[in-house]
């Protein structure tokens, strides 16, 4: 052959190996010109060539690439030398050999003939037949017709495998194990191979269970010579496509090394083979090897050879090409010797694929991509670069990535460490598995087999990557666009300014304090000390009832931990913290997006010191129902083992039945039990005598014999006047032999009068709030109590200066909060009338807003009074309180009256919470219930009278904890059940909050609540020494569809998120998404296109038969029946695009 010197040659190919070509190019001085289809117009490979030009106008995305007159046109028009076919399309193509050849054109590959010989392969196994190279079983032409593979079948049983005759990349194959399988398979392997190599010919070989898979790379010149770069390891397969590659092998004996590489050249040598090839073989467990095929082409693991030779293959091609031979300089291979082996290398081959969904793959905007350098790493990328867009058209590819090392542990070090450089975000990748396979210790041993990924289901355990900062872009995003849920008058964050944390010497050991002191002495001893306190003792509940009564319990953890290590220190003198519990547990999870367990896990952590102290609803536990007893025990225990040390005990009627459960639970864990006795009417006011001291008297005394530690007044409503608490708790103290802890609210702005009369009278611990908290609907100021009690024999002894720094903090935190104000200007005696308890005013003030009734607000607060007096005169406090203000909103919302409730009863149907309470489900009130009231509400429905948790089967925690998983998609710790259990609605959607966000917990309030505006930028520490700087840069227009792109800076990198904007109106439907939980949704497993659907509405199908086929990336995907039954309604039509999740298929 003459030689020659191209001057210019063509990729006919795309992505990774179109630019591997134009490199080697480049490397030869040789100009480069690539071709692209629409699809591929961004495609990384256009701009890496000398010249591009446009193929396939109007064709599928596949045939773009396959038309041969086109492609050829375009060569001869740009005066190409040479085209590179590259790997797949039309590599393998005789006839594109030919017509290169017809026109002029080199073809860098071997001739047609060759390709005719060995690039099919039931030709290939002719010519290893010929050279007496031992063969898989198999049949000796393709596949015409079904009888053939029956009979074929028969005569060497199964397992099967269906293969395509042309191609390669596991295109077009399918393993069969019975005669269905087969039938099908057939068909699948047929589609799947036309639509890859536009060859739908397959032939069948019998199956080998486990091989290795070994491959040889040869290369030959026009000269007659040929080599071999010895073998690499491609056993590491799933459907039959190559995901991890190795060389050498290190499973060979240089005995078996040299059989194999020898036949390679026996095969290759058949045909005077030219150019680079590959020829495949399988090594059984008994060490028997057989050919299976030659690929007359590069291939995708070319690398691997390359880093352990030092040999430049894709170059070595185009010198061959050119006429070259082997032992010429540029190739520099004069004979089999000159070709050593240094190292070991392995390639992965990172793709766009989700390997926690069956490896379907993933299409999206790249929005930010990081790879990995350094020694011994070597990338070879397709489409990898943040902005490019992955579509279902091609190939999921995106890079190659080889390591090479002396030994081959340290190949797989240094490809685990690169793998862990990799930063992909927008769409998802196998990463997680590739990391898993190379840390492998079968992997590391080098014994595995084509089976590896099978029988090791722990490689598919995927840590699931967080992308924290893509997920908080997304909510900043969502925030920005369509405000806060609850905030109707948004406030500019970027005006508010940040608190200021008090400066604490965190060198000098933290004070000792009141939590030390219970573990020292336990429940009992406590108690037994507090007695001997001359001092006030003072729990503060600025991190619980005090915001919970002010600001609607909104206050996140976010400002409760930046303050409270400074609190362990400035406020260490305090008897507790009041910070978990009540309306808190909700709050957290369905308004601000928390776990309260992690809010009550960090806090313990950063106030070691102080006694936490929790508010317990007794049977209702933290939720506003009744709970098998089971589950409150569960909740104390983990509630006791996550920090609290108090549980204030409380029924919401003072039905001290209800209280039982909770109070052993608690004394079970070794506790501190406070027992309360919930306060109200005014036992200075004779006419209201329905609850005289006596009765409070009475139930303290009860309470005490119950097993409490410390008695509590609980006076929700701040109903508590300053003379009636010195009549309280002086007869209390005369009464009972343990401590009295009095807590009220301030609406009337009494409250600090109440606690300094109830100090007079003995009382041994008040609840009160810092000054910033306090007041109005929340406690007594607490700062002002000190200075009035400074210098007397109760001054408490706290550290004043400090705990004014505390108060400040809050102060400007509290600004943060406006849009949760209750709207009280002062403080107000009409709380007297109402009897509203503070906890609930700032709540049921935004429920009388949701009902549009905030112009009827005082006809609300008066119906609240008469509801009361309707009721009987009940204690008020939640759960009970919240059926009082449902049945006043009620009424208000129908234009009713009290009275109409008797006359009109029949017709009425109640709020289901009235309903509840009336059959008794909230415990029996003192004197019971008003027997005509509750004949009329409960229409017919007889009540209990025992405790409902009697009446309520256990709880089957693991059955639960199943239920919940399915719901939510994961595994469920004790702590989340307990959660699923007291809200089984709201921990679901909390955590698919959690799920689609990740944890906003760790966002700025001002920023979590109000967003940001344009050239804003803010830091949020995701984790102590990770920080993102996020700046918003631009706010999109409105698409059609809807949506918006937010532009943000993120560590200085341009990052864009779509969000939707639910203020506009589309006529684009959302696409509805399979129920995971509903055995009756099938859903689509991947993104793609329904090539094919076997059934209609009404058709009855069994398990396993396909339903529907539909394809992504030149990928089918069976989409199977789960059970035996009935199609009820198929969603999509063939030609349909389907995304991941979408609802396809409803069983009936």
């Amino acid at each position: 052959m003459e030689k020659r010197k191209f001057r210019k040659v063509m990729a006919a190919n795309r992505g990774e190996i179109a630019i591997r070509i134009f490199r080697a190019c480049t490397e030869l001085g040789i100009s480069t010109v690539a071709i692209y289809s629409e699809e591929d117009k961004l495609s990384l490979h256009r701009y890496k060539a000398d010249e591009a030009y446009l193929v396939g106008k109007g064709k599928a995305p596949i045939d773009a690439y396959l038309g041969i007159d086109e492609i050829i046109s375009i060569a001869k028009r740009a005066d190409v030398d040479a085209i590179h076919p590259g790997y797949g399309f039309l590599s393998e193509n005789a006839e594109f050999a030919e017509a290169c050849e017809r026109a002029g054109i080199a073809f860098i590959g071997p001739r047609a003939e060759m390709q005719r010989a060995l690039g099919d392969k039931v030709s290939a196994r002719k010519v290893a037949i010929a050279a007496e190279v031992p063969v898989v079983p198999g049949t000796e032409e393709p596949i015409e017709h079904e009888e053939e593979a029956l009979i074929f079948a028969k005569q060497h049983g199964y397992p099967i495998i269906i293969k395509a005759a042309a191609g390669g990349g596991g295109r077009g194959m399918r393993v069969a194990r019975n005669k269905k399988e087969l039938l099908e398979g057939l068909v699948a392997a047929r589609s799947e191979a036309k639509a890859a190599f536009g060859n739908p010919a397959v032939f069948l070989e019998r199956y080998l269970e486990n091989p290795k898979h070994i491959e040889v790379q040869v290369l030959g010149d026009h000269h007659g010579n040929l080599v071999h770069f010895y073998e690499r390891d491609c056993s590491i397969q799933r459907r039959h496509q190559k995901v991890v590659e190795f060389a050498p092998s290190l499973s060979l004996t240089q005995k078996l090394r040299d059989e194999i590489c020898n036949a390679a050249l026996k095969i290759a040598g058949q045909v005077g083979y030219v150019n680079a090839g590959t020829v495949e073989f399988l090594l059984d467990q008994e060490g028997s090897w057989y050919f299976i095929e030659m690929n007359p082409r590069i291939q995708v693991e070319h690398t691997v050879t390359e880093m352990i030779t030092g040999r430049n293959l894709v170059q070595a091609q185009i010198l061959i090409a050119e006429g070259k031979k082997l032992s010429d300089p540029p190739i520099n291979v004069p004979n089999q010797s000159a070709i050593a082996m240094r190292g070991y290398a392995i390639q992965c081959r990172i793709t766009t694929e989700d390997p926690a969904n069956n490896f379907a793959p993933d299409f999206g905007t790249i929005t930010t991509y990081r790879s990995s350098a350094g020694f011994g790493v070597r990338l070879d990328a397709g489409n990898a670069f943040t902005g490019s867009v992955i579509t279902p058209h091609y190939d999921s590819l995106l890079v190659k990535v080889t390591s090479w090392g002396l030994t081959f542990d340290e190949a797989a070090h240094i490809m685990n460490r690169s793998l862990q450089e990799f930063r992909v975000r927008g769409v998802k990748t196998n990463i997680p598995f590739l990391e898993n396979v190379v840390t492998h210790p079968v992997f590391l041993a080098g014994t595995c087999d084509t089976s590896f990924i099978e029988k090791h289901p722990e490689l598919l355990a995927i840590s699931e990557k967080k992308d924290r900062a893509t997920k908080v872009l997304n909510f900043l995003g969502d925030v920005i666009v369509n405000g806060s849920p609850g905030v109707a008058k948004p406030l500019k964050s970027a005006e508010m300014i940040e608190a200021r944390v008090p400066e604490v010497d965190y060198t000098v050991p933290r004070p000792a304090g009141s939590r030390d002191l219970f573990m020292k002495l336990g429940a009992e001893g406590l108690s037994k000390w507090i007695l001997e306190q001359k001092k006030l003792l003072i729990t503060d509940t600025t991190m619980r009832d005090a915001h919970q009564s002010l600001l609607a319990t909104r206050v996140r953890t976010y400002d409760l931990l930046k303050i409270a290590e400074p609190t362990s220190y400035l406020g260490a003198g305090l008897f507790s913290l009041e910070c978990w519990g009540g309306a808190t547990f909700d709050v957290s999870m369905r308004f601000l997006k928390e776990d309260p367990w992690q809010r009550l896990h960090k806090l313990s952590e950063a106030i070691p010191n102080i006694l936490f102290q929790m508010l317990l609803r007794g049977s209702n536990a933290v939720g506003y129902t009744n709970y098998p007893d089971n589950v409150v025990q569960r909740f104390v225990e983990e509630a006791a083992a996550s920090g609290v040390d108090i549980f204030r005990v409380f029924d919401s009627l003072n039905w001290t039945r209800g209280m039982t459960v909770a109070m052993e639970a608690v004394r079970k864990t070794g506790k501190i039990c406070e027992a309360a006795i919930c306060y109200t009417g005014d036992i200075t006011d004779p006419k209201r005598d329905k609850y005289p001291l006596e009765y409070y008297v009475a139930m303290a005394k009860e309470l005490e014999q119950m097993g409490a530690h410390i008695l509590a007044i609980k006076d929700m409503a701040g109903l508590l006047k300053p003379m009636a608490a010195h009549k309280l708790v002086k007869a209390l103290k005369e009464n009972i032999g343990i401590p009295v802890h009095l807590h009220t609210h301030d609406t009337s702005s009494n409250g600090n009068a109440t606690l300094l009369m109830a100090c007079q009278a003995g009382v041994d611990i008040v609840d009160a709030a810092l000054s910033s908290i306090s007041g109005l609907t929340a406690q007594p100021n607490l700062n002002a109590l000190l200075a009035a009690l400074k210098g007397t024999e109760w001054d408490p002894a706290l550290d004043d200066e400090g705990l004014q720094h505390l108060a400040n903090y809050w102060e400007t935190v509290r600004d943060y909060y406006t849009p949760f104000e209750s709207g009280l200007k002062s403080g107000t005696a009409e709380v007297y009338h109402h009897e509203i308890p503070g906890g609930q005013y700032s709540n049921y003030k935004p429920q009388v807003a949701g009902l549009g009734l905030l112009d009827r607000w005082e006809e609300c607060k008066e119906m609240y009074f008469k509801v009361n007096r309707l009721f009987g005169d009940i204690v008020k406090v939640t759960p009970s309180s919240k059926v009082v203000g449902d049945m006043a909103m009620f009424l208000v919302k129908n234009n009713l009256d009290v009275d109409d409730v008797f006359t009109k009863g029949d017709e009425l149907s109640f709020p289901e919470s009235v309903v509840g309470m009336f059959k008794g489900m909230l415990g029996q009130p003192y004197q019971g219930w008003p027997a005509e009231l509750q004949k009329i509400i409960l229409k017919g429905e007889e009540p209990i009278t025992c405790r409902p948790g009697e009446l309520l089967e256990p709880a089957d925690f693991e059955e639960k904890r199943l239920e919940a998983e399915t719901k939510v998609g994961h595994a469920v710790n004790d702590k989340d059940l307990m959660s699923y259990l007291l809200y089984p609605h709201v921990y679901p959607e909390f955590d698919k909050h959690r799920q689609e966000y990740s944890d906003t917990s760790v966002i700025p309030t001002p920023i979590f609540f109000y967003g940001l505006e344009p050239g804003q930028e803010t830091s949020i520490d995701i984790e102590p020494g990770k920080t993102l700087i996020i700046k918003l840069n631009a706010v999109g227009k409105v698409h059609p569809d809807g949506t918006r792109h937010i532009f943000f800076e993120l560590n200085g990198q341009q990052r864009q998120v779509v969000v939707r904007d639910q203020s506009v109106q589309t006529d684009e439907a959302e696409r509805e998404k399979a129920d995971k939980g509903n055995a009756k949704h099938i859903g689509a497993p991947m993104p793609g296109k329904v090539l094919k659907l076997n059934v209609k509405a009404g058709d009855v199908v069994k398990a396993g038969d396909v339903l529907m086929v539909t394809e992504a990336m030149k990928m089918e995907t069976n989409i199977k029946a789960k059970e035996d039954g009935a199609v009820a309604e198929v969603k999509f039509k063939e030609g349909d695009k389907v995304e991941k999740e979408d609802l396809v298929i409803v069983m009936a």
